[in-house]
């Protein structure tokens, strides 16, 4: 009984935070990580790639490398907005205000994304920026609830549980979609085409339905009181600017944010470019690409209880450093990859990590912040977390288009996840 009350949290704002993560990663494994960038390549662009008018000159680029620059752009967006959006989110007290918001855009915009069809190129882009943006930006309010909703001994678990729960639910959804692609004239469906854009519109309604208890039970943010909050910091303002100092006088902090800036460049694009990688260089079948990261949802859920539950016993950073280990190991093994079974085999591995990686640095980061300031301080993790996937996204499309050899790429990732290793190891040990 024990154990079941720890997977079902009694209290219902732990219980709808963790609901969350059930909502909004059907985004993140069916859209973002499996088909939108699998349809995009085979379906939206054309098989010879686009030109890009660029400072002039005729860029020539194709399906892998665009998404690639995309991705990059969309999380530019969010990493330049999220300290002054949570910093305004604290002092307002506006941080469910703000999430439902996001659940609104993000979800609409998902599920728009079944009207693109072949040709749409740039519509699918945009359409897939504004659902990213969304997505990326309600994170920020949503670890930020954290450290007010659970006590310091309980954070390791709470934040392990939602990235498992995370990962049951869009690995539901996905294994739904997998059913329908093998079968999609049994739903009445013409092709598989057909069927990924039901699955887009599929992903908006999930969304917003399981967001639904955040509405009823998350607390409104804790207010931070200032002097003079009458005119709220905007982005020229020296206010604004004066977010990004304050940080400093958290030097573990601010050492947290450069250690995730790197390791977290890999893990993105990891995530982001997978399946492209799988559809362009290895020529896999979306069935196959799908099953890959439907074991990969599978293995997380224990991974990142286990990683949890060491953490427990053995000190976050410790087991945050090994983890992020293990992923410079899975780089090189990807660099080998060549069958359908080999990708699936090394799918399971970034399960086994990537739940782990990820909530370890939530819960390590929350204890080393102030408490009543917590979204304005995620925020500048957000900013670590999304400036570190504009670049490994970008850099992997960069040297894919200089190099025409996809397996480069993958390497120049290993670079990001050794720097993370070493700066993280200079953070200081948590309680």
């Amino acid at each position: 009984m024990s154990l079941l009350r720890r997977l079902f949290p009694t209290d219902r704002a732990q219980r709808a935070w963790c609901l969350y993560d059930w909502a909004n990663s059907a985004f993140a494994t069916s859209v973002l990580a499996v088909f939108l960038p699998v349809y995009f390549a085979k379906v939206v662009v054309p098989p010879d790639g686009v030109t890009l008018p660029i400072l002039g000159l005729a860029w020539h680029t194709g399906a892998s490398s665009l998404w690639a620059y995309t991705v990059s752009l969309s999380v530019l967006l969010v990493a330049v907005s999220a300290p002054l959006v949570g910093r305004v989110a604290d002092e307002k007290a506006s941080r469910k205000g703000f999430l439902l918001l996001c659940v609104a855009a993000g979800a609409s915009a998902t599920a728009f994304l079944a009207a693109c069809g072949p040709g749409d190129v740039f519509r699918t882009l945009a359409t897939f920026m504004a659902a990213y943006v969304a997505f990326s930006t309600s994170e920020i309010f949503y670890n930020s609830y954290l450290p007010h909703i659970a006590v310091a001994s309980a954070r390791d678990w709470l934040s392990g549980l939602g990235y498992a729960y995370g990962y049951v639910g869009g690995g539901l959804l996905l294994a739904v979609h997998l059913w329908a692609l093998a079968h999609p004239t049994l739903l009445g469906l013409e092709d598989s085409a057909a069927a990924i854009r039901v699955f887009f519109l599929s992903v908006g309604i999930w969304w917003a339905v399981f967001s639904v208890p955040c509405a009823l039970w998350l607390p409104k943010g804790i207010r931070r009181v200032r002097e003079d909050d009458s005119h709220p910091p905007h982005l020229f303002s020296r206010e604004f600017w004066a977010v990004y100092r304050e940080i400093a006088a958290f030097p573990g902090a601010l050492l947290m944010v450069c250690a995730y800036f790197f390791f977290n460049n890999g893990i993105q694009t990891v995530i982001a470019m997978a399946s492209m990688y799988g559809a362009t260089a290895l020529k896999l079948e979306t069935g196959d690409i799908a099953l890959a990261f439907l074991i990969t949802q599978a293995v997380a859920f224990p991974g990142a209880l286990l990683l949890s539950r060491l953490a427990e016993s053995h000190g976050t950073k410790r087991v945050l450093l090994v983890s992020i280990g293990l992923w410079c190991l899975i780089v090189l093994a990807a660099y080998k990859v060549d069958t359908a079974a080999q990708f699936q085999g090394l799918a399971a591995c970034v399960g086994f990590v990537l739940g782990g990686s990820q909530a370890l640095s939530r819960s390590l980061f929350s204890r080393l912040i102030p408490r009543e300031r917590s979204s304005q301080f995620f925020g500048f993790f957000a900013v670590g977390g999304k400036f570190s996937a504009l670049l490994g996204p970008f850099f992997f499309g960069l040297v894919q288009d200089l190099t025409e050899e996809p397996r480069s790429a993958i390497l120049s990732v290993l670079f990001f996840f050794l720097a993370g290793l070493v700066l993280m190891w200079r953070v200081p040990e948590d309680d």
